[in-house]
C-alpha cells in the first residue's frame, strides 16, 4: 500500500514543478511600413486650338501601407510648369484634380509640360497649342500718325478716326477705334472688332509700290489693338486680318497729331457785294465758277458743277454740296490785305433762282484752316442768261408745248413707259433739235389694246410704284441742241391726266420752270409689237455666242446666242437665241432646237420679258443697241444652227410669235469678237440680258 501511494506521489511531482516555471516575454510588434501610389487618371497628352482655354487634370494619390491598412499623414501634391502661356495653375486635392489655363496663341505652334509630384513620386502631362490660325506677317513700323476730326467723318465724339504711315509713305493705314461714351482723347486698352471697339469695315490698309507704282489694297475681316498711353506719347500694337486669312501687324510709337481737336474758328455771316459766274468754254458742259466777292478784286470762289440740268447759260436751281457738286477747285481767302489763300474744305448751298430774275445763295463753305462763313444772299448773278431764245424757259417762266408724236412700251403688270414728242420716235438717241418728254406710268390695270388707262396720274419722287402715279426714276424731258441734251427733270406737284385719246402734263421742273404738254391721238402701245410675217434670206451678219453650262437642269448646255445685222453701231435687225443642246454630247450648239418652256434637251426657250429686257428668244429691230419698233418673242417652231467649215455659223428659222405671224428664213453670220458676248467656252456665274427696252436713257 506504501509502495502504491508512493507511485501517487512520484506521478504528481513533475506537475508540481511545471506549475512552478516563469512565463515567456511576448514578441515585439512589426514596424508599420508604407508607400505612395500617384495615378494620372486623364490623358497623358492634352492639345489646345490657338485661342487657348481651360485645361483640368485628374489624378488619385495616397499612402499606403504594406503590411496593412492604417492612416497615415498625407504629403501635399505639387503641380508646376516652366511655360507662362500656362497660368492659374491650381492643386484641388478634395477633387483629386488640377485645373490650369492656356493663354491665347498669336504665333507658332508652341509645347510645354505640367509636372505633378507627390512624395517621391512625379509624372507629366504634355500641353500642345497650335498655332495661330492667321498667317503672321512680318510687324510694319508706323512712324506717323494723326487723327482725322470726328465731324469731317460725320462721328460721335467718342469714335477715334487714326490714319498712319511708315517712313516711306508706302504704308499707309486707317483706323476706327471706339472709346467709351463721352470720351474726347483716346484712352489705354485694347480694342477689338470682336467687341465692337474697333469698326473694321472702316479700317483701310494699303501699300504702295514705287517701282511697280501700283497700289495693294486689302480688304479687312477683324481687327484688334492693344492702346498704352505715357503723357501725350502712344503705343500702340495692331493686328489686322485680310479676307485671305493673313494677319497683318503694326506697332507705333509717339504723339498722335490732332488727338485734341483744334478750336474751330466761330461762325460768320457773309455777304458779298457782288456775285459773278465765269466759265471758260472748253470747261465740261454746266461748270460755273461762282465768285463771291469781299471787295473790287478779291473774291471766294465755288467751282460748281451742274449734274441736274447742264448748260452753258446758267447753274440750274438745286443743293450743291463739296465733293460731289462743288469741287476741290475752290479757293478761300484766308487774308484780305495779303491777298492770301487757301483750299475750300466743306461747303454745302442752295441756289434758287427767283421770278424777278434775282437768285438767293444760302448755305456756308470753309477752309481748309476751319474758317467757317454762313451766306444768305439774294441778287443778280452777273454772267448767268436764263433767256436762250425760247429753247430753254427763264426760271418761273411757262412753257406750252404740243406733242406730235407718241411712243413707249408696255411692260407688263400695268406699267406703261411712253414718250411724247415732236419728232417721229424712232429710238433712244433722239433727233436734233427735237424735244422729248417721257413718263413711266403705273396704272395697275392693262387695257385690251394696250392704251393707257383713264385718270390724273401724280409724280413719284419716292419711286413707289404705286398705281396712278409716273416715276421719277424714268421720268424726265429734254431738248437736243447739236447733240447735247438740255434737261428737264420734274419735280413735286406734277402731274398727268389722260382722258380718252387727250394727255395733257402740268409739269413742275426743278429750276422752277413750268411747262404743259399736251397731246391728242392714239395712246395704244400694242404698235411696237410685230405685226405681219417676217421672211430672211440674209448674209453678213454678226454673232455672239456666250456659254453658260449647265445654267438650266444638269442635261443640258445652254447657249445664248446674238445675231445682229450690224454689231458695230447696234442698229438693225436682230434676233436673241436662248438655246439648250444636249450636255452629253459637249460639242457645240449645232443642231434643230424646237420651242418648248419644258428646259429640255434640243429646245430654245421662248420668248418674254425681264424687268425691260427681251429674255428668252426674240426678233426685234434696234437703235443704238436698243429694241425699237418691231419687236416678236419666238414661241413655236424650230431654229436649225449649222456650223460652217468656214467659221461663219447658218440660222434657219421656221417659228411663229405670240400673234401668230411667222418668222422664217435664214441668217449666216461670222462670229463678231468685241461687245456684248464672252468668249465660248467661258461660263459666268449668272445670266444677264444685254438689250433692254429704250426705258434706261441715261441723264
Amino acid at each position: 500500500m506504501k509502495i502504491k501511494n508512493l507511485f501517487y506521489l512520484l506521478l504528481a511531482l513533475p506537475l508540481v514543478f511545471a506549475a512552478c516555471e516563469p512565463e515567456p516575454a511576448p514578441e515585439p510588434e512589426p514596424e508599420k511600413k508604407y508607400k505612395p501610389e500617384l495615378t494620372l487618371t486623364s490623358a497623358e497628352e492634352m492639345s489646345f486650338p490657338d485661342e487657348g482655354g481651360e485645361g483640368v487634370i485628374t489624378y488619385t494619390a495616397q499612402m499606403v501601407e504594406i503590411t496593412r491598412e492604417s492612416p497615415v499623414p498625407q504629403p501635399e501634391v505639387k503641380a508646376t510648369c516652366a511655360a507662362d502661356w500656362v497660368t492659374d495653375l491650381t492643386v484641388v486635392p478634395e477633387e483629386n484634380k488640377i485645373t490650369f489655363n492656356v493663354a491665347e496663341n498669336e504665333d507658332e505652334k508652341r509645347e510645354t509640360e505640367i509636372v505633378v509630384e507627390y512624395s517621391s513620386l512625379k509624372f507629366s502631362v504634355t500641353v500642345k497649342q497650335s498655332e495661330n490660325a492667321y498667317n503672321i506677317g512680318a510687324v510694319r513700323k508706323l512712324a506717323a500718325a494723326m487723327r482725322i476730326p470726328s465731324e469731317e467723318l460725320d462721328l460721335p465724339e467718342n469714335y477715334f478716326a487714326l490714319a498712319f504711315c511708315d517712313d516711306s509713305e508706302t504704308t499707309e493705314l486707317g483706323i476706327v477705334l471706339v472709346g467709351a461714351e463721352g470720351e474726347t482723347i483716346l484712352q489705354a486698352g485694347e480694342y477689338s472688332s470682336d467687341e465692337e471697339k474697333m469698326v473694321i469695315d472702316a479700317c483701310e490698309f494699303c501699300i504702295y509700290d514705287p517701282e511697280t507704282e501700283t497700289e495693294t489694297e486689302y480688304t479687312l475681316v477683324w481687327g484688334n489693338a492693344v492702346v498704352e498711353l505715357e503723357g501725350e506719347t502712344y503705343r500702340i500694337r495692331i493686328a489686322l486680318a485680310d479676307d485671305t486669312d493673313f494677319a497683318h501687324q503694326f506697332t507705333f510709337e509717339g504723339p498722335i497729331v490732332d488727338m485734341v481737336p483744334a478750336e474751330k474758328p466761330q461762325p460768320e455771316a457773309f455777304a458779298p457785294v457782288k456775285v459773278e459766274a465765269y466759265r471758260e468754254a472748253h470747261w465740261d458742259l454746266g461748270n460755273f465758277e461762282l465768285q463771291l466777292f469781299i471787295n473790287d478784286s478779291l473774291y471766294h470762289s465755288l467751282d460748281m458743277q451742274d449734274n441736274v440740268n447742264p448748260n452753258d447759260k446758267y447753274l440750274s436751281a438745286g443743293s450743291y454740296a463739296y465733293d460731289s457738286t462743288i469741287t476741290n477747285w475752290s479757293n478761300f481767302v484766308t487774308n484780305v490785305e495779303t491777298g492770301e489763300g487757301a483750299y475750300l474744305a466743306d461747303a454745302e448751298i442752295e441756289l434758287t433762282h427767283n421770278e424777278d430774275g434775282t437768285s438767293t445763295i444760302k448755305g456756308y463753305f470753309e477752309s481748309e484752316y476751319g474758317q467757317h462763313f454762313d451766306i444768305d444772299w439774294t441778287g443778280v448773278i452777273a454772267g448767268f442768261t436764263f433767256s436762250t431764245g425760247g429753247e430753254t424757259p427763264q426760271p418761273g417762266e411757262t412753257v406750252e408745248f404740243t406733242a406730235t408724236h407718241f411712243g413707249g412700251t408696255y411692260y407688263g403688270d400695268g406699267n406703261y413707259y411712253i414718250v411724247l414728242s415732236d419728232v417721229e420716235v424712232t429710238g433712244n438717241n433722239g433727233v436734233d433739235g427735237a424735244t422729248y418728254y417721257y413718263f413711266d406710268i403705273y396704272a395697275g390695270v392693262e387695257t385690251e389694246d394696250l392704251s393707257i388707262p383713264d385718270g390724273t396720274y401724280t409724280f413719284d419722287a419716292s419711286n413707289s410704284y404705286d398705281s396712278g402715279t409716273f416715276t421719277e426714276e424714268y421720268g424726265y424731258g429734254f431738248i437736243l441742241n447739236n447733240g447735247v441734251p438740255t434737261w428737264y427733270l420734274y419735280d413735286e406737284g406734277s402731274k398727268l391726266t389722260v382722258n380718252g385719246n387727250k394727255i395733257v402734263a402740268e409739269l413742275i421742273l426743278t429750276d422752277g420752270a413750268k411747262h404743259v404738254v399736251t397731246y391728242e391721238g392714239s395712246t395704244s402701245l400694242a404698235g411696237a409689237s410685230n405685226t405681219e410675217d417676217i421672211e430672211l434670206n440674209e448674209t453678213g451678219w454678226d454673232v455672239m455666242v456666250e456659254y453658260y453650262g449647265q445654267y438650266y437642269n444638269d442635261e443640258t448646255d445652254n447657249y445664248y446666242v446674238q445675231l445682229f445685222e450690224d454689231a458695230e453701231t447696234g442698229n438693225g435687225r436682230y434676233f436673241v437665241l436662248d438655246l439648250l443642246a444636249d450636255y452629253a454630247t459637249c460639242v457645240d450648239h449645232s443642231g434643230t432646237f424646237t420651242g418648248s418652256e419644258s428646259y429640255g434637251i434640243n429646245t430654245f426657250t421662248p420668248g418674254y420679258m425681264d424687268d425691260g429686257y427681251l429674255a428668252g428668244s426674240w426678233y426685234a429691230e434696234l437703235d443704238g443697241g436698243y429694241a425699237s419698233g418691231v419687236m416678236a418673242p419666238l414661241t413655236e417652231g424650230t431654229i436649225t444652227v449649222t456650223l460652217n467649215g468656214d467659221n461663219t455659223h447658218t440660222y434657219t428659222f421656221d417659228c411663229t410669235d405670240d400673234m401668230g405671224n411667222k418668222i422664217t428664213g435664214s441668217v449666216t453670220a461670222t462670229p463678231y469678237s468685241s461687245g456684248y458676248a464672252l468668249s465660248e467656252g467661258a461660263q459666268p456665274k449668272s445670266k444677264s440680258y444685254p438689250i433692254q427696252l429704250p426705258k434706261s436713257v441715261v441723264r
